[in-house]
């Protein structure tokens, strides 16, 4: 018996694996995976990373339209009546009116 398949049924009794399974094809495929999968740039890790940044995005400019159709209100209501924009929203007042701050609670 030659000295190569000695080591191919050793391999095939550690792994638990039929010794007709053992070939160079198997093992290179095998070895292919591996790297791709925890050595390659765009391994397993980097994708999950990736994956978890694309969903923070997306959280941040769902925020951020947010904001933005709050700012357009916004201005809206300052093109509309510049004294009623600046006394709710910068608190500005006369010097003889009192102002009384009330906060709605959220839900």
């Amino acid at each position: 018996m030659s000295k190569n398949k000695k080591i191919q049924e050793e391999v095939s009794k550690m792994m638990g694996i039929s010794p007709s399974l053992i070939n160079k094809y198997t093992i290179v495929t095998a070895l292919f995976i591996v790297w791709v999968t925890f050595f390659d740039k765009h391994n397993i890790f980097a994708y999950q990373k990736l994956k978890g940044m694309v969903t923070q995005m997306e959280l941040e400019k769902e925020r951020l339209n947010d904001e933005i159709a709050q700012t357009l209100i916004d201005k809206k209501d300052l093109e509309l009546d510049h004294e009623k924009f600046a006394r709710e929203k910068h608190l500005m007042h006369l010097s003889d009116e009192e102002i009384i701050l009330i906060e709605k609670k959220k839900k």
